[in-house]
Parts: C-alpha cells; sequence; structure tokens
C-alpha cells in the first residue's frame, strides 16, 4: 500500500480553526469565492498538493505525507499580513513575515532541537549516553496567524507536513501518526517547563525534605508534578494512511508513577471547551473500542493518553495491550489502546500507545452512566466522586472485615454492593499474570452515586477496572511463572485482599471462583491463543519498538543490541505463559482447601 501524494482536510480541523467575527469582518476585502479549492502541481517541483482556507488565510497546501518536496504559499486578503514560525511556536508580528514561498522538504538531516535536551531524566549524568548520536527523523510544522490593518489578529493556523516518509518505514502507513505542537517552553523551561527535570528538583536539593536515598525515579523534578497548573496548551494532528483526519487545540500534562523519569513520557491530552472545544470527537481506537452501553464504538473523549508502556517501555511495549485484550469480554472494565508514532514539534519522537483514560469519562463512555455521577476508588483512596460514598466504600470494608460470609445470607447481602462475578473475573486475570504492581499499588472499583433501575450498570454495585497490567509475565524477571501470587495477595493491606479473604469463607463463592479461574486460564489465555497473539503482535511492533530503542535507549537497548532487546523481551513473555497456567492452578487448588 502506497501513500496518496495528496490528502484531504477534515471537517473537524476546519471546525477547529473557526475564524472570529471581529477578525472576519477587518479582512472583508479580500476575494470570497466559496468554490471549492482545486489540487494544484507546484512549478518548482511537480508535487501535487490540495489548497484550504482557514482564519483569513489560504494555503497551498493541507497537512499531510507527500512523496516530494514542494513549495508552500500562504496569502491573505488584501489588507492584511501573514507572520510564520517553523519551531512550534505561536507567531507574532514580531515573527518572521510571510513574503515568499517556503520550501517543504525532508528535514530528517537537520540538526536536532528539542531531541537535544538533556535535562529531561534521572539520573541525570547517564541520559546524555542514550540520546540520539545523529539526527531524528522530522517533520516540518508551519504555524500562521494573519494581521489586519487595525493590528487585529487571527487565531492560529497549525499545519505539519512530511515528506519522503514513505520510504523510511512501513509502520507510517499502518498506524496512526501524531504530531503535537507546542512552545518549547513548555516543556523544557527550568521553571515552568513539564518534561524537564528543572527548578522543582534543585529546590528540593536545598529544602529540608532532601534525602540522597530517594530512588531515581521517585527524585522530585518539573515531570513530577501534577495538576491543571502543570498542563499546557497544545495543537494535536492525527494522520492516517498520509492524511490529515483530525486537529484540536488541547492540554497536556505529564503522566504516570515511575515511568515519569524516562527520557520518554507519557502525556494526558485534554479536550477542553477553554481550548476551543470540550471533547475530541474522533474514532482513536479505528472502531475497536465498543460502549458496554449501546453496543456502539466509543468517538467522543475528555481526554486520553498517549503511553510509554510503563514497565514495560525498555520491553516489548505491548504487554499491558495483549493482557488487556486477551480478556477484554470479561465482567469488569479495560482500556482500549492502539499503537501511534508521535512527533512532538515535528521530532520523531516514537512508538506510544494511545489509551483510554481512567476517569469518570472512560466509565460514562462504556457503561452510559452520567459523569458526575461516578465515583471511583483507586489505590483504596477517592479518585473521583463524592466523600460521602467514599465514606460508603469504608464502611462496606469494615463490615466485609467484621462479617462470617460463611453464612449464605451474609453473602448475599454482599452480592448487592458488588458485582462478585466481575470480581472473580478481575482477581482471577491478574493472579495468573502475577501482577506485581497490584493489590494495594494498582486496583481501580467504581459505581454510580445515585441508582438508576433503567441501566444495569447504575445499581450501585462497585465494579471493578483493569489497568497497569505491565509489571506482569516475565518482566524484570521478578513476575516469573512460578511465582505464587496469590500467597502475595494475601499479604497485602487492602480492599482487594479483604475481599477475597471474606469471600472465600462461602462455598459457593468458592466454587464459583475455582470456575472463573478455570475458565479464564482454559480459554482467555489458552496457549494457543496466547502464542497467536504475541506471533501477531510482535511481528507488528518489532520495527516501531527498535526504532524507540534507538531514539530513547540507545546504549542501554538499541543500536546494534535493539534486535537481541527486542527478540529477549518477546521471549520472556513467551515463557512465561508457556508455563504459567500449571504453578498458579496448583496455587489456586491448594488455597481453596485450606
Amino acid at each position: 500500500m502506497k501513500y496518496r501524494s495528496k490528502t484531504v482536510i477534515s471537517a473537524a480541523f476546519i471546525l477547529t480553526l473557526g475564524i472570529s467575527g471581529s477578525f472576519l469582518a477587518s479582512c472583508s476585502e479580500g476575494d470570497k469565492s466559496s468554490s471549492k479549492p482545486q489540487p494544484t502541481e507546484t512549478a518548482e517541483t511537480g508535487a501535487k498538493t490540495e489548497p484550504f482556507e482557514a482564519e483569513g488565510m489560504r494555503f497551498s497546501a493541507v497537512s499531510g505525507f507527500y512523496d516530494e518536496e514542494f513549495y508552500l504559499d500562504i496569502t491573505a486578503d488584501d489588507g492584511c499580513t501573514v507572520y510564520y514560525t517553523l519551531d512550534g511556536s505561536v507567531p507574532s508580528v514580531e515573527s518572521q513575515r510571510f513574503t515568499q514561498p517556503v520550501l517543504i522538504s525532508d528535514r530528517s538531516a537537520e540538526k536536532n532541537v528539542i531531541s537535544a535536551h538533556k535535562d529531561i531524566a534521572q539520573p541525570a549524568n547517564f541520559v546524555k549516553y542514550d540520546l540520539p548520536d545523529s539526527p531524528v527523523e522530522k517533520a516540518t510544522v508551519v504555524r500562521a496567524i494573519a494581521v489586519d490593518g487595525s493590528g487585529s489578529q487571527s487565531r492560529v493556523v497549525s499545519c505539519t507536513y512530511f515528506v519522503g516518509f514513505r520510504e523510511k518505514a512501513d509502520y507510517y502507513d499502518d498506524v496512526k501518526t501524531i504530531s503535537l505542537i507546542t512552545e518549547e517552553s513548555s516543556l523544557f523551561d527550568y521553571e515552568n517547563g513539564i518534561y524537564t527535570i528543572g527548578k522543582t528538583y534543585d529546590d528540593w536539593l536545598e529544602s529540608d525534605e532532601y534525602d540522597p536515598e530517594t530512588p531515581d525515579w521517585f527524585l522530585p523534578a518539573n515531570y513530577t508534578q501534577k495538576g491543571r497548573e502543570w498542563e499546557r496548551e497544545a495543537f494535536v494532528q492525527f494522520f492516517e494512511g498520509g492524511q490529515l483526519t483530525c486537529s484540536q487545540n488541547v492540554g497536556i500534562r505529564i503522566h504516570g508513577g515511575a515511568s515519569r523519569s524516562y527520557t520518554q513520557k507519557s502525556l494526558n491530552i485534554y479536550a477542553r471547551k477553554d481550548y476551543g472545544a470540550p471533547k475530541l470527537v474522533y474514532d482513536l481506537f479505528s472502531g475497536n473500542v465498543v460502549s458496554q452501553h449501546g453496543n456502539a464504538p466509543v468517538t467522543e473523549f475528555d481526554s486520553f493518553m498517549l503511553r510509554n508502556c510503563g514497565n514495560d517501555a525498555m520491553y516489548t511495549r505491548f504487554r499491558d495491550k495483549l493482557i488487556q485484550s486477551l480478556v477484554s469480554d470479561r465482567q469488569f472494565l479495560t482500556q482500549g489502546m492502539e499503537p501511534c508514532i508521535l512527533f512532538i514539534n515535528g521530532e520523531y519522537w516514537g512508538h506510544y500507545e494511545i489509551t483510554e483514560k481512567l476517569d469518570a469519562a472512560f466509565v460514562k463512555a462504556h457503561y452510559g452512566v452520567p459523569k458526575k455521577d461516578v465515583c471511583i476508588i483507586k489505590k483504596d483512596l477517592l479518585e473521583e466522586g463524592s466523600e460521602e460514598v467514599f465514606a460508603e466504600w469504608e464502611e462496606l470494608r469494615k463490615w466485609i472485615n467484621e462479617t462470617d460470609f460463611s453464612d449464605d445470607a451474609a453473602y448475599k447481602k454482599l452480592c448487592e454492593f458488588v458485582d462478585m462475578q466481575g470480581f472473580m473475573d478481575y482477581i482471577s486475570t491478574e493472579l495468573y499474570i502475577d501482577n506485581c504492581d497490584w493489590g494495594a499499588p494498582n486496583s481501580a472499583m467504581w459505581r454510580v452515586q445515585t441508582i438508576d433501575k433503567s441501566n444495569p450498570y447504575a445499581d450501585g454495585k462497585w465494579r471493578f477496572i483493569l489497568f497497569d497490567t505491565e509489571y506482569s509475565t516475565g518482566i524484570y524477571h521478578e513476575a516469573l511463572a512460578d511465582n505464587d501470587s496469590l500467597s502475595n495477595l494475601m499479604e497485602e493491606d487492602c480492599f482487594i485482599t479483604d475481599l477475597f479473604k471474606a469471600a472465600m469463607k462461602n462455598e459457593g463463592f468458592k466454587q464459583s471462583f475455582m470456575d472463573t479461574f478455570e475458565d479464564i486460564s482454559n480459554n482467555n489465555f489458552n496457549d494457543e491463543r496466547v502464542e497467536n497473539e504475541i506471533d501477531r503482535i510482535s511481528e507488528t511492533y518489532h520495527d516501531m519498538v527498535t526504532d524507540t530503542y534507538d531514539r530513547f535507549w540507545r546504549i542501554s537497548f538499541g543500536g546494534s543490541a535493539g534486535e537481541y532487546s527486542y527478540d529477549e523481551a518477546v521471549g520472556e513473555l513467551r515463557s512465561f505463559f508457556s508455563e504459567r497456567r500449571k504453578y498458579i492452578t496448583d496455587y489456586v487448588q491448594k488455597y481453596s482447601k485450606e
């Protein structure tokens, strides 16, 4: 399959770039032709381009993938001047004035700019060794404004042009490509940049809280900061098969726990009315994420993640995706994921997983319950919802610990508060994969705050959410096939452990749990099914992953060691699944007889 040499602008892009009334009126002297712009061929290069209009400006080419270089022309109505930038910054009247067409070519041989930043990870003195030792692949980012004679400015129009990428890697045609555009200072400014070590770390060194024993991945830094104060405005564009499919102004934050200390960091992306649109209306997951309530693809998002694959970032990079997809039919909520290639300000930022964000909007999208009526408990703490419902959850936990569920009447009462079949599905999955970052660290559940009898998911029961499963299945030589994950769980101080211990006193639950575990073991984690999925995904991800090793972990995992690193990581995953069933089945059966 080859890229098409022209692209089309999406309706979402046009809506995003709406024109303010005041500016439209002040630039009313120009051509008002409403005929559709036709593809043109630049005299200098012969490349076919498709023009478009936005914010009172006419661009000779829309964002997209092009086989050949071309000249971009930007014109405006009489009396208006165009100013532009090529570095991702927001243009102003101090920026370059557009006076002649700009050559749009493959910039990949140019010197790295944002990819050259060293103060982005811990341990800081080692980052320079893993930075790219040669120029990374680059697209051209053009941002433009029109200014009329009275000084009124249009909103910014942002475009991304990829030239010659069809020759670079097959994955540019196979997966979504995302262009994220923002001020360089938003990411790397010493005081306020969200991607850098920055002032936060230096302040900590001088504070009473300084502790030299703090692990690298928990060292305070700008990138460890959370909340709206550490959100920055950006512009995001999506490309599929070389064509622009969606564009929108958004907010971005750093996401994650220990993986914030990696050179490649996860990002939360937020649609907000403040940025122009309260939702991203776009099929992020190519029709593969379907709502349980309504049985239709989920295509509206308040937010989503661009995830660096967490603990698996330097290994297979698909563990979480594999596990969640294998159990997506069970009675708990899983996160949709889809691979993409990210560029930031035109520079290659590697493979990411587009991932559903665990929040109230996520629950609403899948179960049709009002977002404002969702309560989420994550890591045994209130994540979203009311303090009153959280207090009810705490009382429920206390009641569970004080109640003898060998009494069927008591167990029947428990089933009114908790989706026990979903719990059995959930705990069976986590035990099977030996998730070493589960229990107290990474558990999540939700319920509605107001019962709605018309919606079976709004019955007031606590239901479970699977997330962050990648610290499992052989990783780090810790999550081993012969690990007794059940005994480890029994030592945890958390709601999940309390509930399981108490429920296992009921013979009906015990038998149902054993049946559920056997079903998940023999069907969801069926040897042939797992092996086929690993074969399929590992082949698809191979080039994306090894190229991402080279981009962010050149010395540690990339370069000449890249192929070996990937094969070893996939091999450890295969080995875990090939051996796991016999061990975990014995542990579960032994515990059930105690």
